[in-house]
This record gives C-alpha cells, structure tokens and sequence, in this order.
C-alpha cells in the first residue's frame, strides 16, 4: 500500500509491530490479541419472537459480531489454529505476523514458506518471488475459516495467488457447519495442491519473462484489463478514471518497482503493482495526513483492503485476468499514447 513516497505491507499496518519470536499458536494467541472464545447467545431468552436466532459474541467483551441461526457452528480460534501450526511445521514454515479485524471478528495469521520460487531464465534470476501460507479465521457469521498459499514479489511486494477465488472456496475453506471437522481433512490435501500450484504459476509466468512487448501493445492490454465503463464523451475535459488507469499501468510498465518496460512479466507486474500499492493511495495519504480524520477510522480503511485482496475480490479477480490474457493473446492492439487532459 504506497502511503506518500513510501510502499508499506498491509500485513505491517494492521498487524503486531514487532513479529520477532512468533513460534506457535500460544505465542500468537497471546501477542496478537487472541484469547477470547465466542459463543452463540439464544436470543429467544430475551424475546420469544426470535426462537431460531442467535447472536455470535465475544465471551471476553460481550462484544456481538452477527445473529445467524441454529445450523451455523462456532468453530473457536484455538480449533481451526492447531491444526494450520501442523502444516506450518511441516513445511518449515516461519511465523510473520498475524492480527485481528473488527475488533475480533476476522483473525488472520501468516507465515512464510523456506523456499523462495526463482526463474529458470538467467535474465531474471534476480526477480524472486517469497512463497506466504495465510490462515483466516471467521467469527462473523457472514465467510468461511480458510488457509491458503499465495506468492509475494521481493521486489515490489505485490502479492499474487495462483488458483482463482471459486477453486478457494471449494478446495481450501472451511464453513461454519456441524461436519467442518471433516473438511478440515479435505482443506489439508488441497492445500498441498494449491502449494505444487505455485511451481506451476511460476512455470507459466517464465514464458511471460521471455514475450518482448512493445509500450504500444500495453496500453493495448490494458484497454482490455479497464475497459471503459460509459462511451466516451468527446467534449470532455478531463481524463476518465478508467483512462487514468490505464496510463499508470503503463508507467509502471517501465518504472515499477523491479520492472524493465520490456516483457509480458513487466506488464503483468505493472498491474499488480498498481492494484496493490497506488490504486487510491492519494485519497488514503491524504487521509492519512488530515487531523480530520481518527486514526481508527483509516485502519478500517487497510483491513477493508487487507480483507478484499485475502477473499479473493475483485483485485484478485483482475490480476487473473491479466495473467491469462497475457499468457494466452498472441498479440494486443497497438495504441499511441492517447492525448487526453489529466486533472
């Protein structure tokens, strides 16, 4: 997340400040603000018309997260925390950070897998990508416990995940029902797949450092990733958003962090980077600066973004499709520089 001059880790703005000795579940639980339990509250004892409905809460607090009904599980941190720490052992993981959101409702934990994924191609052998296992637990009422690998670029931080949002969702997400002990066997498996699927990302993404593309096959390719959403007004003044978009992209084809302005890799990059760190990083440094503004309210800005970018939204969305586009089109329509006045 670019906050003025500077490009920050979600993961370091709303997570613990010092992560250094993070060894297993009792050091996190206690560090990270995690020993509290939640329970489900009959709300047909305060009032006879809501048999059926209950509130999840906080045990500590009182604190209610949702009402849900009768089918839903609670699944307490420490259940879905044990098991994610096996795996965590069994690849040698190191714990990095880990934190709340919503004052409890979400938990996320991280750690990094030993091994970093590098090219085959000599030319890039500098261009290392850090491979990161996330736990996210769900106390909300409203999304599944999961766990999950994901990939994430030295040199600009962009954070990529190699499988799509639905296959998460059917492969390696736990929901709040009375067999999610069971899944959580099924989760374990896929999660070794969804692992062996970084090497095949990666596989693909070296075929991406080797395709030469020109700057004007990029604002090509990004007419494609942000077409425009209305026709364009020819009596405009102003740069449309999607325009905007565009011609940043293609800067940070040549001037992102790590990128050359040279290859498919560059412009798949200059996408991620973009999505990651400067979409709306003027409107939060500005946020970020005012005295208007409470503090606590920009945090709730990040685990907004933290919680969009680790579900799989629409950024996550976008980058597939950007990957798959550029991995697969032989070629993209070459557009000059569009002469349009920026505000």
């Amino acid at each position: 997340m670019r906050i003025g001059d500077k490009i920050h880790n979600l993961e370091d703005l709303i997570g613990i400040k010092d992560c250094d000795g993070l060894n297993g579940p009792d050091q996190i639980v206690r560090r990270a603000g995690l020993d509290f339990d939640v329970y489900k509250d009959d709300l047909s004892k305060h009032d006879g018309n809501l048999d059926g409905f209950f509130a999840i809460k906080r045990k500590d607090t009182d604190r209610v997260f949702n009402i849900v009904r009768n089918n839903y599980q609670v699944i307490q941190t420490r259940e879905t925390l044990d098991p994610f720490n096996e795996i965590v052992k069994d690849y040698g993981a190191k714990y990095t950070n880990a934190g709340t959101l919503w004052g409890g409702g979400k938990i996320w934990v991280q750690a990094e897998l030993p091994e970093k994924l590098r090219f085959n191609n000599p030319d890039f052998e500098d261009d290392v990508l850090a491979s990161y296992i996330m736990l996210l637990i769900d106390h909300t009422g409203t999304g599944c416990n999961a766990m999950f690998p994901y990939t994430n670029r030295a040199a600009c931080n962009n954070q990529f995940f190699s499988f799509t949002s639905a296959a998460r969702r059917h492969g390696l997400s736990i929901r709040h029902r009375s067999n999610w002990k069971e899944r959580l066997e099924i989760v374990r498996e896929a999660f070794r797949n969804a692992i062996a699927g970084n090497e095949v990302f990666m596989k693909k993404a070296e075929k991406l450092t080797t395709w030469k593309i020109a700057e004007k096959e990029v604002r090509g390719f990004t007419n494609v990733i942000f077409p425009d959403i209305r026709k364009v007004d020819e009596k405009r003044e102003h740069a449309t958003s999607q325009e905007k978009k565009r011609e940043e992209v293609v800067n940070l084809f040549h001037r992102g962090l790590g990128n050359r302005g040279e290859t498919r890799w560059d412009a798949f990059n200059a996408v991620t980077e973009y999505l990651d760190h400067h979409q709306g990083s003027k409107r939060i440094t500005k946020s970020m600066e005012s005295d208007k503004v409470e503090k606590r309210d920009n945090r709730k800005t990040f685990e907004r973004r933290f919680i969009s970018n680790m579900t799989g939204g629409i950024n996550n969305n976008l980058k597939h499709r950007a990957f798959t586009k550029l991995l697969n089109e032989q070629s993209f329509q070459r557009i000059n520089k569009p002469e349009v006045v920026f505000n």
